[in-house]
């Protein structure tokens, strides 16, 4: 029932089945009509006034004793309706409805100035049949015949015939059911109707009655010669009633009888009893029963009233009242009992409701509102027997397939849900909550459908415009989707249709959240908050915010407010976890996130950062085993690979982590930042060339991505490719024109290239950007000197230009590097042997492996074999686990110098052999072996090795090596000649 507004101010109550109808005010007297079925729903969702439209007096002279038509109305003809009729009650109503949407949208574009009247004649039949007319009338009063108004009025029915023929058609049985819509567009009011409905057969209605008429034309019956032509033309019969109801208000005499069923006709009686005594006032109603306490209507039309005013304990004491008056009259038992339940007493109204089922067994509503009771009580057999009687009863009632739905869906029973609501849209295809709930159902993931769910909401959305629930589940799939703007548009939607609607605001702080708009987002939960939804997930999607804007103190309190709520809440504890450790409280952090990953085995993320913690934690192996987990649960993942090949790489297990990285990559070619990790990983192992591939391909790939660039340029540094490296460095400084790392680049890179000039200005420029680095770039820029210098065999410039670096950061270990470099290369051994025992001693906790290294090759070129050993096995071993190649293969091809000068040949061999496997280009390698073979005799192979070694540049000799080198080859030739 609808409450609806007479003008002078008296409500007035009304079936769905009197919209766009025109009733009569008690109060007033005056006439309104009735606004259309749709427009009531959405004032009524949007607790709005339902103001009825009133209608003056006919200014007909002729025709006074009449009283003028209603502009719009609809008019049932034939079929009966319901849960046992030819077709649901819902069904007509929301086929009619969108069959009146169409129309009157067609006529608000058509945006004509012509006058007429139309009326579709509509009738729906067996086999999802159709018969449809449409008519105008040519002319109204007043108006003057013309050419292009008719020609208009044609393009208006055509368009209205194919938007109707588009409409899906409902099932009907047993018959055909048939209804008109009347329009009267610009004309005045009129009192006599110029159209008349299913003109085109009309004889044959007239002779054999609408029903077999239809069924005839429709080709579903052959003609019958034995028909009884009725009494009455059908037409004229039906224009009667239309006008009965708007020429004076409805009289106290019972609808026609129907005999054989008497729970069906006190149904009736009691819906025209409510509707007979809608207008009277409150004041009249009283007075009224005063006067006739035995009068059984009044106290049926009083405690409609008190339903509908939701004053449902006056309503149950009405009714109370009737049934004395009436104790076997099984619908108020039924009306009592469904009051009892709304106000939570089930055991009176399982009392009712059992008497109403005695007393009418066939009856399907009470079997569904008895269900609804034991649904309540958790009597889940009881409810599902209830509703199974329903449907038999009433097998083409889509409500009681929809609740019987509703009551899978609590017992989490998905898929006999589907069951139940499939057939509903063959019965009524316009069924807008069948709709929505599909739709959702097809979202859950036992059904998973994101087609079908988007189909359905889709449809919902369309049939139902002022539901709010279809358009959050649809923002919600776009969500789930990535598709973030059609997701807000939705739950925009739903907002406008009610501000106040605090799902909707949670929703949309979700969706900012994922568009990282962070503190809109904030604000949202906040009102989402203010309106009761204190929901976890709402704690959650404001804790994920705060945490993105560093406001942790804040996070930890959504998220401790969320496991107040739900103690074992994964995403809680996975919140928590992520902000321990970032606040370095690690255990904290692996408690929360080991608790996140028992309650969620499948859910990756947690286990992620718990292989993170055990790397924080030193233990690679911990982290490598979490990790092989993941890849057994997901081995098409890259992401899990290359997490392992930081563990592999943690744990010295280099090879390994190649392997996973290049996994990775076979896995995901096309994701720039994995051969940029695989670059890095190359670069730190010193194979510089495989490491410039990687930068290379990430810079395809992506051709923003700076940190290849910066990296691309170090290592075209340090493979001599100092225009190309100055190239990335330029490009960096364009892009970020105050980066102080690219001026430090770009300086080295010149200092590499002799321009001292640009060198210093670029030292300058990063002095006003950062003047914190400008001393280390200064450093580096002198460093670049040394190297230069050094490679232009300067050497005593380039030991000058060490100690200035000394002096400039005398704490620093670069310049003693420096300085003990050149010393080595220009043989000045016990120098520099003391510079990296100095070197040493500043990082004995975690001595470097090159610097074991050299000291122990400079050891080896001394003569002092043992210290040379000491120094060599060390840096052998480090260098192994850290995967540096570059520095394992000098320090084996150092070693193989010092047991070769034990006598140990076997094991120099064997270390030659490997260190010119890993560095092919060293030319120190076939240096040394060449200088040990030539003290032992074998000329003809030293001399062998000694030109490779003049030929080889990576690195090339030293000058002393050269010049040695040369003196020993140019004796052997002299003494084979």
């Amino acid at each position: 029932m609808f409450t609806v507004s007479c003008q002078c101010g008296q409500q007035v109550q009304v079936r769905p089945s009197k919209a766009g109808t025109t009733m009569q005010c008690q109060g007033c007297g005056g006439r309104f009509n009735v606004p259309s079925l749709g427009e009531m729903r959405r004032r009524q969702q949007r607790h709005e006034t339902i103001d009825g439209q009133p209608i003056g007096p006919a200014e007909a002279p002729g025709d006074a004793q009449l009283s003028e038509i209603p502009s719009s109305f609809y008019v049932h003809f034939c079929g009966d309706v319901g849960s046992t009729g030819r077709i649901s009650t819902t069904a007509i109503e929301n086929y009619s409805g969108v069959v009146a949407h169409a129309v009157d949208t067609l006529i608000a574009q058509a945006d004509s100035d012509d006058g007429f009247e139309l009326m579709v004649s509509l009738a729906l039949l067996p086999g999802a049949t159709r018969l449809m007319q449409i008519e105008t009338a040519p002319n109204g009063p007043g108006d003057s015949p013309g050419v292009d108004r008719h020609r208009g009025r044609e393009g208006l029915v055509d368009r209205i015939t194919r938007r109707i023929e588009s409409i899906a058609i409902p099932d009907v049985q047993h018959g055909p059911v048939a209804f008109l819509m009347y329009r009267r567009v610009n004309l005045a009011p009129v009192t006599k109707i110029g159209i008349k409905p299913f003109s085109r057969y009309r004889n044959e209605i007239d002779k054999c009655g609408i029903d077999h008429a239809l069924m005839r034309a429709a080709g579903l019956i052959e003609p019958s010669s034995d028909r009884t032509a009725p009494l009455v033309k059908w037409w004229n019969q039906g224009l009667s009633r239309l006008r009965s109801l708007v020429s004076k208000p409805a009289s106290e005499q019972a609808p026609p009888l129907t005999p054989e069923q008497v729970f069906q006709e006190t149904s009736a009686w009691i819906e025209h009893t409510e509707e007979l005594y809608a207008g009277t006032s409150d004041a009249e109603l009283k007075r009224l029963l005063r006067q006739s306490p035995s009068e059984l209507a009044l106290h049926v039309a009083a405690a409609a009233r008190f339903a509908n005013r939701e004053a449902f304990e006056n309503a149950i004491s009405a009714y109370s009242d009737a049934i004395q008056l009436a104790p076997k009259c099984a619908p108020l038992l039924g009306r009592r009992g469904w009051y009892h339940y709304v106000v939570g007493n089930h055991q009176a109204a399982l009392i009712d409701l059992n008497r109403a089922i005695q007393l009418v067994p066939s009856a399907a509503w009470f079997y569904l509102h008895r269900s609804q009771i034991y649904a309540g009580l958790e009597a889940w057999e009881q409810a599902q027997s209830d509703l199974d009687t329903a449907i038999g009863l009433a097998p083409r009632e889509p409500a009681f397939r929809f609740r019987r739905a509703e009551l899978h869906l609590s017992r989490d029973e998905l898929a006999p849900a589907i069951d139940d609501l499939t057939p509903i849209l063959q019965l009524d295809p316009h069924n807008g909550a069948t709709h929505a709930m599909l739709g959702w159902l097809y979202q859950q993931d036992e059904l998973h459908n994101e087609s079908l769910a988007l189909q359905h909401l889709t449809r919902a959305i369309e049939l139902v415009p002022d539901a709010i629930a279809p358009r959050l589940h649809r923002s919600m799939l776009y969500m789930s989707q990535n598709k973030f703007e059609l997701a807000r548009d939705d739950c925009d939607s739903a907002l406008r249709l009610q501000e106040d609607e605090g799902q909707a605001h949670a929703l949309r702080g979700r969706i900012l959240q994922m568009q990282s708009e962070f503190d809109e987002a904030i604000q949202a939960c906040d009102r989402a908050m203010e309106l009761g939804v204190e929901t976890p997930a709402v704690f959650l999607t404001r804790g994920f915010c705060y945490a993105a804007t560093d406001q942790r103190d804040l996070a930890l309190a959504d998220c401790h407010a969320v496991l107040d709520l739900e103690p074992k809440n994964p995403i809680a504890l996975h919140l928590l976890g992520s902000l321990s450790l970032q606040q370095g409280e690690l255990d904290a952090a692996m408690e929360a996130l080991t608790e996140a990953s028992r309650l969620a085995p499948q859910w990756t993320e947690p286990r992620e950062q718990i292989a993170l913690l055990h790397r924080m934690n030193e233990n690679p192996q911990a982290a490598i085993d979490e990790q092989s987990a993941l890849i057994e649960q997901q081995p098409e993942q890259p992401a899990h690979y290359v997490n392992r090949a930081f563990a592999h790489t943690q744990a010295g297990n280099h090879d390994d982590a190649l392997n996973d990285y290049r996994r990775a990559c076979e896995l995901d070619p096309e994701n720039e930042h994995i051969f940029f990790l695989r670059g890095c990983f190359l670069m730190d192992r010193q194979e510089d060339e495989l490491a410039l591939e990687d930068f290379n391909r990430a810079l395809e790939l992506s051709g923003v991505y700076d940190g290849a660039r910066l990296r691309r340029a170090a290592v075209l540094m340090r493979l001599k490719r100092h225009d190309k490296a100055l190239e990335d460095y330029e490009k960096l400084i364009e892009k970020y024109p105050d980066d102080p790392y690219a001026y430090s680049g770009r300086a080295y890179a010149h200092q590499m290239q002799g321009d001292e000039s640009a060198a210093e200005a670029d030292i300058d420029r990063l002095a006003e950007i950062a003047p914190e680095d400008a001393q280390e770039a200064a450093v580096q820029s002198l460093q670049a000197k040394v190297i230069r210098l050094e490679g232009l065999e300067r050497y005593d410039d380039a030991i000058a230009v060490a100690e200035e670096i000394i002096d400039m950061a005398p704490d620093a270990a670069i310049g003693y590097r420096l300085r003990g470099w050149i010393r080595w290369y220009t043989e000045q051994h016990v120098e520099a042997c003391d510079d990296y025992t100095r070197l040493l001693e500043l990082s004995s906790d975690d001595p470097e492996p090159d610097l074991l290294s050299s000291r122990g090759q400079i050891y080896a070129e001394m003569g002092e074999w043992d210290n040379a050993l000491a120094d060599l096995d060390a840096a052998v071993q480090l260098s192994r686990t850290a995967g540096l190649h570059q520095v394992l293969a000098f320090s084996l091809n150092g070693r193989a110098f010092a047991l070769a000068g034990l006598d140990r040949t076997p094991e120099s061999d064997r270390d030659f052999e490997e260190s010119v496997r890993l560095c092919p280009t060293n030319a120190w390698a076939p240096y040394n072996r060449g200088i040990v073979l030539y003290k032992r005799g074998q000329h003809d192979q030293a001399q062998t090795l000694l030109r490779l070694a003049l030929q080889l540049d990576g690195p090339p000799l030293t000058q002393r090596k050269r010049q040695r080198a040369e003196a020993v080859l140019l004796r052997l030739a002299t003494s084979q000649s």
